[in-house]
């Protein structure tokens, strides 16, 4: 070989040598993923626990001071889009912070280290052997934690109501059998109000008042209605305890009654039959699915039907996922599909913005980014590998290849855990680092905006400086720690369950 052909030659190795070293370079760097998870659950299980009032006990709090990582002296200021009543400023709400178990449970196995998911073991043993109501339900979930000075619910007037399913089922029976049953058990008699039609509302009243009834009627959410039914189906397979099974049977029965008879969609509550929230039913049918594994076949025929039933209404629908599109629509007409809103379907006369879509990073109270749906739409394509999710997911990434942060506006950790979630699962999906690639700006942004202090802990907003999981920083944690595995260990399963929905 003469020398211009050994040239040649060499410069050809080196092109393809060249992107091996690049990726071994994202790896390395995408170290700092862990690092920073790492700190946070560290933080958590040495400063973050209930050393408060006459009870110590292993369980997190939902809001700390990012300085001291002690409970905030005063209550943090108003967040723009949480409302006060719903946040847990005094103690712990393991379904604010549901995800902060996950990455517990995802270090150890990242680490080998087994303290990890031993804390989160000890916390959600005591909580749910600890923090029952006499009717069996929890203090948890959209209005209620439980207080660490109080030795009590935070709220105990307030209703109870699921934050976001409850994916910890199998680890939580595992931790405390009989509270798990009992809760089953208690969602069954005092949420569902009637137990020949369905009828219930998501809100359960005077959980702790063994004289009151609990029980109402009139707000059947679709995706309320799944977190119960993920609920019996694990205490099913548990315990055989065929109340659970009549559980199911009724929900899934009271669904397909209150199908549209023009669409077959299923409104979102008995209250206002012309209302439709789209990504409600899609988390539903994701419940059905899961659920139906756990239960015998005749029941789990009749939970996959209803389930693909679902599937044909929320494709039928124009979601607008074009570049410079709507989004995805998250209010249309039951006997349309047509866009609509909350407020003008229920016949609420309410000043200012009536919205029909989803957007690219503002989110609050009952509103998702697009990157949530997108997430919802890719979870239903991995249970059922309907095309239409697959496209519509796909979409939705591609939009966030060209829409950056927008750091005007509260800005919350969740919204930016959304994006990376999607960046990431688009690139398992099509292999294109472009994605992976975008996903490390997000990342970038992230760390800068919500823990440039120093601090272990990420802020609440852009625009607060204390820890709050409402806003959902264990969520953002969750995904750092997926990027890092897909820089740094691609083969590794951190069985982390995407539940933001």
């Amino acid at each position: 070989m003469n020398r211009r052909e050994f040239l040649i030659a060499s410069s050809g190795m080196l092109t393809a040598f060249r992107p091996c070293v690049l990726a071994e370079e994202k790896a390395q760097a995408a170290s700092r993923y862990l690092d920073i998870v790492r700190r946070y659950a560290d933080a958590m299980i040495e400063h973050g626990r209930d050393v408060y009032g006459e009870v110590k006990s292993p369980l997190f709090a939902a809001t700390l001071d990012r300085k001291t990582l002690k409970l905030p002296e005063k209550p943090p200021g108003n967040i723009s889009g949480i409302r006060n009543g719903d946040r847990t400023l005094t103690g712990a709400n393991p379904m604010h912070d549901e995800n902060l178990y996950q990455v517990l449970y995802a270090l150890t196995k990242a680490t080998g280290e087994m303290r990890y998911a031993a804390e989160a073991d000890a916390a959600l043993k005591w909580f749910f052997e600890h923090c029952q109501s006499p009717k069996g339900l929890m203090a948890w979930g959209e209005h209620q934690g439980w207080d660490f000075v109080k030795e009590a619910s935070t709220a105990p007037a307030a209703p109870h109501e699921f934050y976001r399913p409850w994916v910890l089922w199998d680890r939580c029976f595992a931790l405390a059998p009989e509270p798990c049953h009992r809760f089953a058990t208690g969602l069954w008699n005092h949420q569902i109000a009637d137990h020949k039609t369905g009828a219930f509302s998501r809100h359960a009243m005077d959980i702790w008042d063994t004289a009151k009834t609990s029980a109402r009627k009139g707000y059947e959410f679709p995706r309320h209605g799944g977190f119960y039914i993920a609920t019996w189906a694990a205490a099913c397979e548990r315990t055989k305890d065929p109340e659970m099974l009549k559980a199911i049977e009724c929900l899934v029965d009271s669904f397909e009654a209150r199908r549209n008879k023009t669409t077959g969609i299923i409104p979102a509550e008995s209250n206002t039959p012309e209302l439709v929230w789209p990504q409600s039913n899609v988390s539903l049918a994701m419940d059905l699915h899961d659920g139906a594994k756990r239960v015998p076949v005749p029941l789990a025929k009749k939970m996959r039907a209803c389930a693909e039933r679902i599937d044909g209404t929320f494709l039928a629908i124009k979601h607008d996922l074009a570049p410079d599109g709507n989004g995805f629509l998250k209010a249309v007409r039951a006997s349309t599909l047509e866009p609509t809103d909350t407020y003008t379907a229920r016949g609420i006369k309410k000043p200012g913005k009536k919205d029909s879509w989803t957007h690219t990073w503002e989110t609050g109270y009952g509103e998702s980014t697009d990157a949530q749906v997108a997430m919802l739409c890719l979870s239903r394509w991995q249970q059922v590998k309907l095309d239409g999710y697959r496209t519509l997911f796909l979409a939705a990434a591609d939009r966030y290849l060209r829409r950056d942060p927008d750091l005007a506006i509260t800005l919350y950790p969740g919204a930016l855990a959304d994006a990376i979630a999607v960046m990431v699962a688009a690139y398992r999906l099509t292999r294109d680092a472009k994605f992976l690639d975008r996903a490390d700006v997000f990342a970038k942004t992230a760390l800068d905006v919500f823990f440039e202090d120093g601090s272990p802990l990420p802020r609440a907003s852009s625009k607060h400086s204390h820890y709050e999981t409402i806003t959902r920083g264990d969520t953002l944690a969750m995904v750092l720690l997926d990027l890092w595995a897909a820089r740094a260990k691609p083969s590794l399963d951190l069985n982390m369950v995407w539940d933001d929905r």
